[in-house]
């Protein structure tokens, strides 16, 4: 029946739910050698199913060298797109259940090369859902400010910056309307995901959890519900590391930064670390992309015939407004557009020489918040997202203004300092000045021209890119390194065929 009606689908969609050549060469290839790689002594492992190919390698080859005596698949809860300029349709709503289940139906099968004994979803069963629905709608009525949401527990558990960041990247939205039933929906989402979750993982069932990210509904809620529980949890989502060691005191799948500068100081040939780190560095101002930037389209240090006006004397870097703003510790605001919209307004009133360029790999929808933000704020100077930050670094500024960007340590090894509005993974250095409130950031901001750097800041920045982009602390010893994992990447299955075709014996590699 299945096979009939991707018939008479589109030559796209056939695409996207059947097979290609890649992916069953990986069916087959799986299967012949997870067919005798079980333990009896082995971990029990859960496997998250994400529709990413980087991650269906990764899990792969962990479970290969793991050699569990029980394996499971989780597929990941289904939070549909539901923007506020869409009306809602009978029709679209039933293609969203039959997209899920022929997606499900296609990357269970390619999980399940790894001879799956089980497969899981974050479902509850319909008694519950019922409990679930009633409950949401008291905790939605009671919420009186986004802060409330931001510091929700549910039982224990912290979820309100889970059910943030979900609400701006599936309702569209740069910032929270606690008044759109949308947030009523996601909060019921998110006791459907801890009921389901406290289910698969009671009584000890899993050991072990292998996940791609911790953000978000779908990600977050089982990482924190199997951490409570004492499961051991690993993430996938970070460009450092290919697992990260969760905690209950630390959910997120950034690297922890914090003990970065205690990490390096025991390192034995500080001087050939930096060697490493500045070699890395100036391939990236010359225009180069490396793991650290990898999910940029295109390097922000290209050439471009743009120059920056005369007169500015800093630029303010936008983030993605659709991005989950809540990926480390703390923020000074709520998301990017509360920040984005106080920082334009002290520019503004305060006539600050400082221009504002946008994020160069931002979503269609975040360039519209972009355009909204150039009406709002008329007397602002707008830069070109296109325009190479190396022509912004060589134009004699003064200071850099990000929430937690990449930029900050860019800034500062350019010799420029940097005003930070949030943790950041360079907080362990002296690379940026990061204020602890609100009003000592709008201090800093005015008085910019006196924002400072250490004198031995380019050590600092090198010390941190080492840590950052070199010296991966693994949470999973397992040796992935130099076997070429990340040029699958996530979407692209023919570079998955091509990885294949380096390593004809996938998952079987050499240990040594």
């Amino acid at each position: 029946m299945i096979s009939v009606l991707l018939r008479c689908l589109p030559v796209s969609l056939r695409k996207r739910w059947g097979l290609d050549e890649s992916e069953q060469r990986f069916l087959e290839l799986v299967k012949k050698s997870a067919e005798f790689n079980r333990s009896d002594s082995g971990p029990s492992i859960l496997i998250q199913m994400p529709k990413d190919y980087f991650c269906l390698g990764l899990f792969s080859v962990a479970v290969y060298r793991l050699k569990p005596s029980l394996i499971g698949g989780l597929w990941h809860q289904s939070i549909f797109s539901n923007p506020r300029h869409e009306s809602w349709t009978e029709f679209r709503n039933q293609f969203r259940k039959l997209a899920r289940y022929l997606d499900r139906r296609k990357w269970t099968q390619l999980y399940g090369s790894n001879r799956l004994d089980e497969t899981w979803d974050l479902e509850p069963e319909a008694s519950e859902s019922v409990k679930n629905r009633l409950r949401a709608s008291k905790i939605f009525h009671k919420l009186s400010s986004k802060q409330d949401l931001l510091d929700l527990e549910i039982d224990g558990i912290p979820c309100g910056d889970l059910i943030y960041d979900t609400y701006l990247r599936y309702r569209v939205q740069p910032t929270v309307d606690l008044q759109d039933f949308y947030l009523c929906h996601l909060i019921e989402r998110t006791l459907d995901a801890m009921t389901a979750a406290r289910a698969i993982f009671a009584n000890g069932r899993y050991q072990i959890f292998l996940t791609n990210y911790s953000s978000y509904i779908q990600h977050g809620i089982p990482v924190r519900v199997a951490l409570e529980l004492g499961v051991d949890v690993y993430s996938a989502g970070n460009l450092s590391q290919f697992f990260k060691k969760l905690l209950k005191t630390d959910t997120l799948h950034t690297t922890a930064h914090w003990v970065y500068k205690k990490r390096f100081q025991s390192i034995e040939d500080q001087f050939s670390a930096r060697s490493q780190a500045a070699a890395l560095l100036e391939h990236r101002f010359a225009g180069g992309i490396d793991d650290a930037t990898s999910y940029m389209k295109t390097s922000a240090f290209t050439d471009s015939v743009e120059s920056v006006p005369a007169g500015v004397e800093g630029v303010m870097f936008l983030h993605d407004f659709f991005d989950s703003p809540h990926c480390h510790r703390w923020m000074l605001f709520a998301d990017f557009l509360e920040w984005a919209r106080f920082t334009l307004r002290v520019i503004q009133d305060h006539q600050l020489p400082i221009a504002v360029k946008p994020h160069p790999n931002q979503f269609p929808e975040s360039h519209k918040v972009v355009l909204q933000l150039q009406s709002e704020f008329p007397r602002i100077r707008w830069l070109s997202s296109n325009l190479s930050n190396r022509v912004i670094f060589n134009s004699g500024i003064r200071c850099g203004v990000s929430v937690y960007g990449t930029v900050l340590h860019e800034l500062a090894y350019h010799g420029i300092p940097g005003l930070a509005a949030g943790d950041h993974p360079h907080t362990a250095f002296d690379i940026a000045t990061t204020p602890r409130t609100i009003e000592e950031y709008r201090s800093l901001l005015l008085s910019f021209r006196d924002l400072k750097l250490s004198t031995n800041v380019k050590n600092e920045v090198l010390d941190f890119c080492y840590m950052h982009n070199i010296c991966v602390d693994e949470g999973l010893e397992l040796s992935f390194k130099g076997l070429g994992l990340r040029d699958i990447g996530p979407n692209v299955s023919r570079r998955l065929g091509q990885f294949l075709n380096r390593h004809p014996h996938f998952p079987d590699f050499n240990l040594n």
